[in-house]
């Protein structure tokens, strides 16, 4: 229930303690944070923002003591931000600014947990249930994730990946995407509901349901083939294909891709998630293609997209400017990527969020840590073996191509078994089809290929991966000779040839430096301007942006709104549809951030201690 009158009127001094000590009862005091040193690494994340409206974090140990959470934040009538790992680049999951009401931030990282259900065809994932997790026991079973890592996700957790409908490298499978799910939904009442979408008998009343489904309590058998299409983003592989399209592949604000649980940006709360896995492939071979002729990769991509030739597992673009400086700047990231195993490296990015808190308090630089890591980095290995350094700094334009074979397809529990391009092939065959695909191509146009072995392919996919966190660290330890540093995700359209940008001479002009990558078959590009000292910041996004527009640009293409892009009609429409009240992550999307969508605070609560 909502507080009445009475309890509204009630002084911050005696509600908040009150609700603390009703939270703690659920969850224990050690799992409700409420000193900013505790609380750093959960109200931070790639985009810095301040607040003071965060009262607790709250870490619960289970779904029933979840359950509880949020039916004690609703009386209290206080904000929710749901965070899964927090690994997200435009502060979805993170408070930023001003807020109506006191904030509680939960952290689900106690949630773990992974239910296989018809032979590993399918799976639930709890909300801390990671990447890294189902990719450990899915490899044994023969089979794989809808993703895979890369340098913005690593810890990423399935749920998040849903609720934003991440992207990634796999051309495809498309967006993160489900139907099924079980989720709370705060009502316009103010009451939560549990809705139960997974297609599972988990029994009648919220607690029995939950306990059963963390316990896995249920039949995992069911006939996989009527779910398989609710599981996963079916239509993807035809979509990425039309190369002659006028609109991108996929993007942020596309209202084909939102479904209750799948893009809410934390506008429900999500218990679990129903998603398909895939058949793990038999064998692999990576290609390695540059060229310093854009227009040789162009040709490339939509010759390779309207043949007959099965669509690679992935196709990612780097530019020559992060090959230079992940080569210098990436060589620690790289080898800990190849060493450690990933849950560790999670870690590594919890504890350099501590130490950024300390830093901070005690007036340290900041790049105190980049700078150690980049003086130790000089005795690793390089970030590449020699084989492939000489190709990646002889030429401006790169493209890693992976193919597989020995299975029908991505779809082979059930969907699309049928396709017409991507129909099964023996052992070997659809490699050695890219093969002589490839080495053709490159006897007509000029560029260089190189067949990678397995060792070589490993080390070229962690570079790739490894190219952000370098090019981070490359801006923050050379801070004065820049200004700001701005990135964009965008998606561009399936029939556009002006990839390889061109910056108007007026935004060029106040550019430093660029720093380009992407999937290049999905059309989705990671694009970082390095500013010149003195550039107004903003002023620069907002005519970049403009220049997007033009170019018939989306954007976000993957990172998702946050609090760092606008959410277009359909997607504001869809939040406010999801969160009636406005009280779970109010202000997604630069959208209304107070009580029932108000356009501003209510007037009579500005001047009440509560607020």
């Amino acid at each position: 229930m909502t507080p009445n009158a009475r309890e509204m009127s009630e002084s911050r001094h005696e509600q908040i303690p009150r609700l603390l000590t009703a939270l703690a009862v659920v969850v224990g005091t050690t799992n409700v944070l409420i000193k900013p040193s505790q609380q750093q690494s959960y109200v931070q994340g790639a985009i810095k923002a301040i607040t003071d409206a965060t009262i607790a974090v709250v870490i619960p140990h289970s779904l029933v003591a979840l359950w509880r959470v949020i039916n004690i934040c609703a009386t209290f009538d206080v904000i929710i931000i749901a965070q899964a790992a927090n690994t997200g680049l435009t502060g979805g999951s993170t408070p930023n600014g001003d807020y109506d009401r006191p904030l509680v931030v939960i952290s689900m990282q106690l949630l773990g947990g992974v239910h296989l259900l018809n032979d590993a065809a399918e799976l639930i994932a709890l909300p801390a249930a990671t990447l890294q997790q189902l990719e450990s026991i899915l490899t044994p079973l023969g089979r794989e994730p809808h993703s895979v890592l890369g340098s913005s996700c690593v810890g990423a957790s399935v749920i998040g990946g849903i609720c934003n409908s991440s992207g990634g490298m796999l051309v495809q499978r498309g967006p993160a995407y489900t139907e099924m799910a079980i989720f709370a939904r705060r009502n316009s009442l103010g009451q939560f509901e549990l809705i139960n979408h997974l297609g599972l008998d988990l029994g009648d009343q919220p607690e029995e349901m939950l306990e059963n489904l963390q316990a896995g309590t249920f039949n995992k058998v069911s006939n996989s083939t009527s779910n398989s299409n609710a599981c996963t983003n079916h239509h993807y592989q035809h979509k990425v294909r039309d190369c002659e399209a006028e609109t991108p592949a996929r993007f942020n604000n596309d209202p084909n891709g939102l479904y209750e649980a799948s893009g809410s940006a934390g506008k429900v709360i999500v218990f679990a998630v129903r998603v398909a896995t895939f058949a793990k492939p038999k064998q692999e071979k990576t290609f390695y293609i540059s060229t310093n002729d854009a227009d040789t990769l162009t040709t490339l991509r939509k010759q390779w997209l309207k043949s007959e030739l099965k669509l690679p597992v992935l196709a990612e673009y780097m530019h020559k400017n992060y090959n230079d400086i992940t080569m210098y700047y990436g060589r620690d990231t790289c080898l800990s990527m190849r060493k450690l195993p990933a849950s560790k490296i999670g870690s590594l990015y919890r504890l350099q969020a501590k130490i950024g808190y300390y830093l901070d308090k005690w007036h340290l630089p900041k790049t105190l840590p980049d700078r150690i890591l980049q003086m130790t980095s000089r005795f690793m290995p390089p970030s590449l073996p020699a084989t492939l350094t000489t190709q990646a700094l002889s030429y401006n334009y790169h493209l890693i191509i992976k193919v597989a074979d020995g299975f029908v397809n991505d779809f082979d529990n059930g969907i699309n078994k049928n396709s017409d391009k991507d129909s099964n092939k023996t052992d070997g065959e659809n490699i050695a089809a890219a093969q002589d695909f490839l080495q053709n191509y490159l006897q007509q146009y000029q560029g260089a290929l190189h067949v990678c072995t397995e060792l070589e392919s490993q080390s070229l996919l962690v570079f790739r991966s490894a190219a952000t966190a370098a090019m981070f660290r490359y801006h923050n330890l050379n801070q004065d000779k820049f200004g700001e540093l701005l990135s964009t995700d965008i998606a561009l359209p399936r029939n556009a040839v002006d990839w390889d940008e061109t910056l108007p001479e007026h935004l060029q002009e106040q550019v430093s430096k660029t720093f380009y990558l992407g999937h290049f078959f999905c059309h989705v590009m990671h694009q970082d301007y390095l500013l010149k000292p003195k550039t107004n910041a903003k002023q620069f996004k907002e005519d970049l942006l403009a220049f997007y527009d033009k170019r018939h640009i989306e954007y976000p293409a993957e990172h998702n709104v946050g609090h760092v892009y606008p959410a277009k009609t359909a997607l504001h429409y869809f939040y406010k549809k999801l969160d009636p009240t406005n009280s779970l992550n109010p202000g997604i999307g630069q959208t209304e951030k107070w009580k029932n969508w108000q356009s501003s605070p209510i007037k009579e609560k500005l001047n009440d201690e509560y607020y």
